[in-house]
């Protein structure tokens, strides 16, 4: 395999068997393999003691300094709550054509399991579309489709509508 080709994923308290079941989403989805990364992250990265919630931008800035010499994507899997200004939570967060990416498990949490890996894989695909250059997208089933709530997240797929998968890099 070329150099700048895997996708690196890291987390901060997140189970190994979510780990797992995202590492083979994104095998099958986008057809990169996956690197595990181990870091530690200071808890008081962005935390906002008002609102209780960390600022998703300051954790990316914080991870956007991780780099590996094949690293094609970075993806961190945060169990905080996140917020941007303007909103009173997000579920991830990515620079738009950057290499860095961030999802937070704390608001996608269900009973179920199953439930819990689909939305947190879906909402890893959304956000490293943006790290690929895709923007949202308004075919319903897609997973570029804007989510804001958990309804949202559950009503579309884990892949690429046919338009968005043909701006997605190949492995």
């Amino acid at each position: 395999m070329s150099a700048g080709r895997f996708i690196y994923l890291t987390t901060f308290g997140t189970e190994k068997r979510l780990l797992l079941a995202v590492a083979k989403n994104l095998r099958e989805v986008l057809g990169f393999d996956v690197r595990f990364s181990h870091l530690l992250l200071p808890p008081s990265v962005g935390y906002d003691p008002r609102r209780k919630q960390h600022r998703g931008s300051a954790l990316l800035e914080h991870l956007s300094k991780v780099y590996y010499p094949d690293m094609l994507k970075f993806l961190a899997l945060i169990p905080f709550d996140l917020y941007e200004e303007g909103f009173n939570f997000i579920f991830g967060l990515a620079k738009l054509g950057g290499s860095h990416a961030l999802v937070s498990t704390y608001r996608l949490w269900s009973g179920e399991e199953r439930l819990f890996f689909e939305r947190v894989c879906k909402e890893v695909n959304h956000e490293l579309g943006h790290t690929f250059g895709l923007m949202h997208c308004k075919t319903p089933l897609c997973v570029m489709n804007f989510s804001n709530t958990l309804q949202e997240v559950d009503a579309k797929s884990r892949f690429f509508c046919e338009r968005c998968n043909k701006i997605l890099p190949k492995p």
